[in-house]
């Protein structure tokens, strides 16, 4: 028995009986001390020596006095009462023991009183830890000294203590270590689990480079989906949105793209193949990112591009309690960029014109000095006044227009509320588990004649039973819809980009009389304002939906052969259906008082369209999983298995015109033209895969793995493929050399893998010869019905087969000081093989495109570093827990094998870099006329310069154009043969692809207050903005542009303004032969951007807990600000919008990008 001072104790019982003690007064500061401070004090201030058994007191407990002062032995008396202990007096020694009741709790089916403290390994109290009785729902809570105290325990029963961020323990109702438990940190560095395919693994023993992202990084961000949530997480991920649509889709790839044809990752939600949008974030328990060869290639043909594999939350044994969770949020968006634009009619017109005339030598807007003059008398009118009216009836009976109209309010809300609601429960006990989770989720967009509206219903269910003592079976239910609701073009993002022309400010949307404005008489171009879709809105009668439903059951069975052997069947079912709904229909407007007309366009006509797709996914995997340990050191483990995948889709498309009803949307009541379109497409993969891990008492680590596929994608001789994978781990800090540096560095290990995967990703009938039968000519033979005519595909190879990926990763993982700081790094080489690309140049006459061969090889280089540190200290008697982390990536893709013997800079080329921009070089701007007469005299610079020459004004280089280099000194501004021997005046001047993604989060929680902050951004990227970049250029590229930000003119050039960076006011200026219309460095932008993602803060209310176990209040945004080069001369265009799949891709136009705030509450029942 470990006795406290027991030689003093042995000398006490020698003198026992022989010394006599007088009284010993004894005073405590504080009504509260430690038993261990108590014993001391009583020490100190007396004679006497207190001795007890360590095992059996927790001298760290916590008690409270009810008087301070007094005899010492009273008041250790009152001391011990409350730890169930009393003392016996042997001369001036005490001895600390039990009370006898404690010693007969041993009996069988006795209940007894268990009482003790919870500690954290400094000696803080854990406040709020779970202490439970296993199997019952009696339970207690630690209070703010870490004490608990549990009542009518059998003394045969088991009680667990846990916290989050604890390892879990679990002691014996009798165990004396109750009365003093300290719980250990869960080690997460180390000993969490990771997902990985077909398994699970310990983060300490793997090879493979895999990140993990975990739910606090992903639940509760006021994001509409998963991909919002993923996006920045990690910096091998690289996902962008193709717009800020509602329901927008979005484009990924893991380490840049595997191949020039593209591929898209292997994204698996509990082992079921699922987009990013159909998953609720708060679902999300974990998300594992697997990066090299080795870690994906057991997923075989889909994992080329990577895989992302989500676990969501699972019921755990709570003894039979269930446990109620909700989580709701309300809060409102705005847009990410500026919507400051001009909105006076007189500066809108003045700037239209000066930009106009200088290119066609008349005026866009047609007003004389008189209505100049009524422009500049209205230009302080923010509303109409009577006195100066915006519409004017002129004495021809037309419409003319003087106003100051706000045309971006009018059009799009500049604040959207939203809201969203999680409801969860879980629970179960040893035999049955569940999580059951609801989410309704609603958002206004950016249109606002119409409010279009996007709406997320998800649910969710998982079900774990012990069928018996080897049987068990799981269930995984998901049900996923959204909807989205919005009104004109069925298009919205091109929508967008019409409104960007020919709405000037000085216009409005109605006459007096109510009736549309469509055309005016004030421009010279007899155009519709915003290309025919400023009328459509206004008239707000096209209403248009797209609906999205995921059905997701999954089924799976685990039979324990014995111990070390597991069989698994698992079979999964998805079904998505797509259905969209278009009604577009004509509208009267008006140009001369009590006149109307109708208006159509290409696009505005009388049609109803509906369109259904429908996906069956059947997923079938068996496998076996075999583990065992020999002499406690050699750790071995196989999984083997199949996979088998049937993948069916159908999209059918009616379109029917002239309908006879504005009310009705039904092709019942149409009585045009029908036009019907149909596309059934199905594949089929089949896969046998196995992987061994062997490890050496966690020091040695291996894995092999290989897996052999095949695919309907091509011809059966073609079929299959074999693809293998290996990977090294040396835990070295598991050595004997490495003990003396165990403080510092307490784990370090490297890792090394190899592998290669096959890329199916191609269509589902690449090698089948087609017959097209369903195109529309544009007459008729019947005088009813447009006629159809049959096509042949293009000629396709005879050999196509698996592009094949090798991947070469080192990596390095350390943790330190006690894991207080981690740190990981990997650098990778990956090698496509056999692209797919056009081989042979065909002649122009043959009148088809080049067959596809597998004739094209890749090379990626890379590396990534992790580092991250977390801590804890006192902050007024409480504990401040902090955390910081950051990561930083980098990769460079070149081609190694194309076929361009002239390497033709217009195409890929052997030693390419992809995204590199090739463009000319910039003096600056022309300081004087003379300067630019000299210039045009001496140099040709028509290739880029022509729009000047071909100007009905000026059309000559003057002060405050574009001064190109003549690099090569021909006297010629050209590209020169157009390729990488002989590019002209061109150079490679930047990337189109992002280089040094990055990210870094900070978090803290102190006395229920928690903070957290997340910054996610690209340090290198260029963007050349296309000639309909309109935000970017303004009236440089649309003269009568409808939106021009309030600052833009500060930056444009004038005889003023000579130091100015946009050039000379010329219309159309970037547009194809215009100055800015050909790629140049002097407007190559740098589009690197810092962006705080998400910044929270909450406060946990304390609560007495008998109903509500836990309240939550936060704030929290989302794209709260960004950072970027690109703000210094646009503030419009989002850096993140720049190469969006939007309707002209690469001009930054389109569906805006938000910033969220939102008030939230977190309860759980």
């Amino acid at each position: 028995m470990n006795l406290k001072r027991i030689s003093a104790s042995c000398f006490c019982l020698l003198l026992a009986g022989q010394m006599t003690l007088s009284a010993q007064n004894v005073s405590f500061g504080s009504n509260k001390v430690t038993l261990k401070s108590a014993f001391e004090k009583i020490e100190k201030a007396s004679k006497y020596k207190i001795a007890y058994n360590s095992d059996q007191l927790n001298a760290n407990r916590v008690v409270t006095l009810s008087k301070t002062n007094g005899d010492a032995l009273d008041l250790l008396k009152q001391i011990l009462k409350q730890s169930d202990c009393t003392y016996e007096l042997n001369g001036n020694y005490v001895i600390v023991k039990p009370l006898s009741k404690k010693h007969q709790a041993e009996a069988e089916g006795q209940h007894i009183k268990v009482m003790g403290n919870v500690t954290d390994a400094t000696g803080e109290p854990v406040i709020g830890a779970s202490v439970m009785v296993n199997g019952t729902t009696n339970g207690a809570v630690t209070d703010i000294d870490g004490n608990y105290t549990l009542t009518d325990v059998p003394s045969n029963a088991e009680i667990t203590i846990s916290y989050i961020g604890f390892q879990p323990t679990t002691l014996k109702a009798t165990d004396a270590k109750l009365g003093k438990v300290v719980l250990q940190e869960d080690n997460k560095v180390l000993s969490e689990v990771v997902v990985v395919g077909y398994g699970t693994q310990k983060k300490a023993n793997l090879t493979g480079a895999v990140a993990m992202i975990t739910a606090d990084d992903i639940n509760n961000r006021p994001v509409s989906s998963a991909a919002g949530a993923l996006q920045g997480a990690d910096p091998s991920v690289n996902l962008t949105f193709n717009s800020g649509s509602l329901d927008s889709g979005y484009s990924i790839d893991i380490r840049g793209v595997a191949s020039i044809n593209g591929g898209n990752p292997l994204v698996l939600a509990d082992g079921m193949e699922v987009s990013l949008n159909q998953i609720n974030p708060n679902d999300i328990e974990s998300v594992s990112v697997l990066k090299d060869a080795s870690a994906s290639a057991i997923y075989g043909a889909k994992a080329s591009s990577g895989v992302i594999l989500i676990t969501t939350k699972s019921g755990k044994d709570s003894g039979g309690k269930a446990t109620i969770t909700y989580n709701g949020r309300v809060g409102w968006k705005q847009n990410t960029t500026s919507t400051d634009f001009i909105h006076t009619g007189y500066d809108h017109v003045s700037i239209v014109n000066q930009f106009y005339e200088a290119y066609q030598g008349k005026l866009m807007a047609n007003y004389t000095d008189e209505d100049l003059q009524m422009l500049y008398d209205r230009r302080n009118d923010k509303t109409e006044n009577p006195d100066r009216p915006w519409t004017v009836v002129g004495d021809d009976g037309k419409y003319y227009y003087y106003g100051n109209f706000d045309w971006y309010n009018y059009f799009y809300r500049k604040t959207r509320p939203e809201q969203e609601h999680n409801v969860s429960v879980n629970g179960g006990n040893d035999k049955v588990n569940y999580f059951a989770s609801a989410r309704f989720f609603d958002q206004d967009g950016i249109f606002n004649i119409y409010k279009d509206n996007y709406q997320n219903v998800s649910f969710r269910a998982k079900l774990n039973a012990k069928l018996s003592n080897r049987l068990t079976y799981s269930v995984n239910f998901n049900f996923n819809k959204t909807a989205y609701k919005y009104a004109g073009y069925y298009n919205e993002q091109q929508t967008i980009h019409s409104l960007q022309s020919n709405i000037l400010s000085s216009f409005v949307p109605r006459n007096p009389d109510g009736t549309i404005v469509q055309y005016t008489n004030q421009l010279t171009s007899n155009s519709p304002l915003g290309a025919g879709h400023a009328g459509f809105l206004t008239a707000n009668e096209a209403r248009n939906s797209r609906e999205n439903k995921y059905w997701i059951v999954a089924n799976q069975l685990d039979y324990k052969v014995f111990d070390d052997l597991v069989l698994t069947a698992s079979y999964a079912y998805k079904n998505r259906t797509y259905v969209y709904k278009r009604r577009s229909m004509p509208f009267e407007y008006s140009r001369a008082e009590g006149v109307t007309s109708t208006f159509t366009s290409g696009t505005i006509k009388d049609f109803y369209q509906e369109g259904h797709m429908q996906i069956d996914d059947n997923n079938l995997n068996v496998y076996a999983t075999y583990s065992h340990i020999w002499d406690k050191k050699h750790n071995f483990k196989v999984v083997a298995g199949g996979q088998y995948e049937d993948y069916r889709t159908t999209d059918l498309s009616v379109k029917k015109n002239d309908l006879l009803s504005k009310d009705l949307s039904s092709f019942t009541v149409a009585q045009g033209e029908t036009t019907v379109g149909q596309e059934i497409s199905a594949y089929r993969t089949l896969g046998y895969f196995a992987r061994v891990n062997y490890d050496y008492e966690g020091k040695y680590l291996a894995e092999v793995s290989g897996r052999w596929d095949g695919t309907s994608k091509f011809a059966s001789k073609d079929r299959w493929g074999f693809f293998p994978s290996a990977s090294l781990g040396w835990r070295f800090s598991q050595e004997k050399f490495w003990e003396k540096l165990l403080p510092v560095v307490n784990n370090a290990k490297l890792r090394f893998s190899i592998g290669s995967l096959g890329n199916q990703q191609v269509s589902n009938y690449a090698y089948f010869d087609r017959i097209y039968t369903d195109n529309q000519m544009s007459y008729t033979f019947d005088g009813l019905n447009k006629a159809y005519y049959a096509s042949v595909s293009d000629p396709l190879s005879t050999a196509l087969t698996w592009e094949t990926v090798s991947t070469y990763n080192w990596g390095l993982d350390l943790n330190l000081l006690d894991s207080r700081l981690t740190l990981t790094a990997d650098v990778y080489i990956r090698d496509t093989k056999n692209m797919l690309t056009h081989s042979i140049t065909l002649p122009s006459v043959f009148g088809a495109v080049t067959p596809k061969e597998n004739c094209a090889d890749l090379r990626t280089n890379g590396w990534e570093l992790y580092i991250g540190w977390q801590d804890k200290f006192n902050l007024a008697g409480k504990p401040f827990h902090y955390n910081v982390s950051a990561t930083i990536g980098d990769y460079k893709s070149k081609i190694t094998k194309f076929n361009n013997p002239d390497k033709l800079i217009s195409d890929y080329y052997e030693g390419m870099t992809l995204g590199e921009i090739w463009g000319y070089k910039v003096a600056g701007l022309f300081a004087t006329d003379e300067d630019a007469a000299a210039y045009q005299a001496k140099i040709n610079d028509k290739a880029v310069n022509g729009r000047v020459y071909s100007s009905k004004k000026d059309n000559h280089l003057m002060a405050g154009d574009v001064e190109f280099i003549d690099l090569d000194g021909d006297n010629v501004i050209s590209e020169g043969s157009g390729t990488v021997a002989d590019p002209g005046d061109k150079r490679i001047i930047g990337n189109t692809l992002p280089r040094y993604s990055y990210s870094f989060r900070l978090g803290a929680d102190w006395n229920g207050i928690d903070f957290s902050a997340f910054f996610q951004g690209v340090g290198k990227r260029n963007w050349y903005p296309t000639s309909y970049a309109y935000d970017f250029w303004g009236p440089y590229s649309f003269s009568s542009l409808s939106f021009i930000h309030k600052d833009f003119m500060d930056n444009v050039w004038s005889e003023e303004n000579p130091n100015a960076y946009f050039p000379r006011p010329r219309g159309y200026a970037s547009y194809s032969g215009g100055a800015l219309g050909v790629v140049n460095d002097r407007y190559l932008q740098n589009a690197a951007y810092l962006r705080l993602k998400n910044l929270t803060v909450g406060y946990t209310i304390p609560i007495s807990k008998k109903i509500v176990n836990s309240l939550r209040v936060y704030f929290t945004a989302e794209n709260l600000f960004y950072w970027s080069p690109l703000k210094k001369y646009s503030k419009t265009v989002d850096p993140e919008m720049i190469y969006a799949s939007s309707y002209n891709s690469g001009s930054g136009v389109g569906y805006s990008y938000s910033k969220s705030f939102s008030f939230g509450l977190d309860i759980k029942f």
